[in-house]
């Protein structure tokens, strides 16, 4: 929440806002100002673990536009070449910042893009958090036992426009009701309601637990610093002492 206020207390020291996160402690390695550039990033991650023999996997999120990207081919060319052990996941939801699937790409099941490599690849239902699970676990798996990557077109929606700046006027409201129906909270509530995993008591506690998280962390970031103007430089350079004009 403190990066998100622009705070000196934040996971990038409030210089990141809300596109680049980052936390070397957390192993998350935020976004990227350029679409689609992640995913040869991804790739670099999954070859490092490899190298160094982890049994860790990297996870590379991207939308369905940026799917569109030339470096998607390079990247899973080069993963399944090297076995490496990365998961490709495209949250498509359906009209990227605002142009649908269907006007973009001649493909529109974005998962067969991964065939053209031999990548085991699969569209997941995004919807319900038991088939994200499944898929993503089965994947992990095949990471972790050397047999390379996967790549997961995991269909999903967004109720909102892209931005503050889209009122989202290419669909109808009738779609965006119909796919609120769906809904992956209430659906999973739901299951767990019926399958008695807990009571809607300990649902409340939860709830109210997080909603308890929420405002300790607005708080917390309300109350910190903004960064001093004097580290507009530091954690640009690698090299500390930066030769070059800074006036």
């Amino acid at each position: 929440m403190a990066e998100l206020y622009g705070k000196a207390t934040g996971c990038t020291n409030g210089k990141g806002g809300s596109m680049h996160f980052f936390s070397k402690e957390k192993k998350f390695f935020g976004g990227h100002g350029i679409v689609g550039a992640q995913i040869p990033l991804g790739a670099g991650i999954a070859f490092s673990e490899k190298y160094l023999g982890t049994q860790n996997v990297c996870a590379c999120f991207f939308g369905d536009g940026a799917a569109r990207q030339g470096a998607l081919h390079e990247t899973f060319n080069m993963a399944m070449l090297w076995k490496l052990p990365v998961i490709f996941i495209c949250e498509n939801n359906e009209y990227a910042m605002g142009t649908s699937v269907e006007r973009s790409s001649n493909v529109v099941d974005i998962s067969k893009l991964g065939l053209a490599y031999d990548m085991p690849s699969l569209q997941v239902d995004g919807m319900r958090c038991e088939s994200v699970h499944a898929a993503i676990a089965e994947a992990a798996e095949r990471g972790r036992r050397g047999d390379g990557p996967t790549f997961l077109e995991i269909k999903t929606y967004r109720y909102k426009g892209h931005s503050m700046s889209d009122p989202a006027k290419y669909r109808s409201k009738d779609e965006v009701e119909e796919y609120k129906q769906k809904d992956p909270i209430e659906t999973t509530l739901a299951t767990i309601l019926h399958h008695h995993y807990a009571t809607m008591k300990e649902i409340e506690a939860i709830n109210q637990r997080i909603l308890d998280e929420i405002d300790a962390s607005v708080k917390f970031a309300e109350e910190s610093p903004y960064p001093d103007a004097s580290e507009i430089y530091r954690d640009n350079y690698m090299d500390q002492d930066y030769p070059f004009l800074t006036d």
